[in-house]
C-alpha cells in the first residue's frame, strides 16, 4: 500500500542522486551517504502526510538498489572460487559503501530525534504467497535486463531468483523467522554450478541473480532497523549482520565442495 508509494518516492530521490553523480567517481561514497540521509528524512516526513505505514520497510524498498549487493555478491563468489586477491578488496569496498549508507541513515535518525520521536513501527501485512511468487518472477525478468543477459538465459536468471526466494522461505518455515542464509546460498551455489556444466553456460547466470535476492534482504533490512534503534531490533546488531555475510560466503564454499571445481573450471 503506502509503503510502495513512499518507496517509489525515496527510490526516485536516491536514483536521481546516483545518476546525477555518475560522471564523478570522487563522490561515489559521498552519494551513498547523501542518498541514505535524504531518503530517510523523506520517508519519515511522509509519516505526517500519509496514513500509518511501515517507514523502515518503505525506506529499505526505496534504497535497495544503493545497497552494494552486486559488489558483495561478486566478492563472495571470488572468495568461494579461491580468487582471494580479487575478492577481498571487492568485499572491503562493498563494506565501505554499506557503512556510508548506514552512517547516512543513523545521522538522519539522530537529526530527526532532535525534533520529533522516531515513527512507530507498524507490522506489515504479507502478500499472498502466489502473488509474491509472481512478483519475484517479474523482478527476475527486470533483473535480466539490468544484467544485460542473453534471451536464452532468461529462464536461468528468473530461476535463480525464485530458487533463492523459495529456499529461504522453506528455511523460515523449518527454522524460524530468520531462516538460513547459509542453506539458501548453498542450494543456490549447487544449482548454479550444475547449470554451468552445460555447453556455453556460466554458473554466474544462476548464482548472481539469486544472491542479489539474498544479500539486500538479509543484510540491508536487519541493518536499517538496528541503526534506527526501532522496536523489535534488539538482536539485529552489526555482529549478526556480519555473520549473515559470512554464511553467504560459506554456503558458496560448501557448494564448490559438493560440485568439484573440475566440473566448471574454464566456463566462467
Amino acid at each position: 500500500g503506502w509503503e510502495m508509494l513512499v518507496a517509489f518516492l525515496v527510490g526516485v530521490l536516491a536514483g536521481g542522486i546516483h545518476f546525477g553523480t555518475l560522471r564523478s567517481q570522487r563522490v561515489d561514497l559521498q552519494k551513498s551517504f547523501l542518498a541514505a540521509f535524504l531518503g530517510t528524512l523523506v520517508a519519515f516526513g511522509l509519516t505526517f502526510l500519509l496514513p500509518p505505514f511501515n517507514a523502515v520497510r518503505a525506506l529499505f524498498g526505496g534504497m535497495v538498489l544503493l545497497v552494494p549487493a552486486m559488489v558483495v555478491t561478486l566478492g563472495s563468489l571470488e572468495l568461494a572460487l579461491e580468487s582471494v586477491e580479487a575478492g577481498l578488496p571487492r568485499l572491503m569496498y562493498g563494506l565501505l559503501r554499506f557503512m556510508m549508507l548506514g552512517v547516512g541513515v543513523a545521522a538522519a535518525g539522530t537529526l530527526w530525534e532532535f525534533f520529533w520521536p522516531l515513527p512507530p513501527r507498524f507490522e506489515a501485512h504479507a502478500l499472498p504467497p502466489l502473488l509474491t511468487f509472481v512478483l519475484m518472477a517479474v523482478g527476475g525478468v527486470a533483473l535480466s535486463v539490468c544484467m544485460s543477459g542473453r534471451p536464452r538465459d532468461l529462464a536461468a536468471i528468473v530461476g535463480g531468483v525464485l530458487l533463492a526466494y523459495g529456499t529461504q522461505a522453506a528455511a523460515k518455515w523449518v527454522l524460524g523467522e530468520r531462516g538460513s542464509p547459509l542453506v539458501a546460498a548453498f542450494v543456490l551455489g549447487v544449482a548454479g554450478l550444475l547449470y554451468g556444466r552445460g555447453k556455453d553456460r556460466m554458473p554466474m547466470t544462476v548464482i548472481l541473480p539469486g544472491l542479489l535476492q539474498l544479500a539486500p534482504g538479509f543484510i540491508g533490512a536487519e541493518a536499517l532497523v538496528a541503526l534506527l534503534g526501532m522496536g523489535g531490533a534488539e538482536d539485529a546488531r552489526l555482529f549478526n549482520v556480519l555473520l549473515v555475510a559470512l554464511q553467504l560466503v560459506l554456503g558458496l564454499v560448501f557448494a564448490t565442495v559438493v560440485v568439484p571445481r573440475r566440473l566448471f573450471v574454464g566456463r566462467d
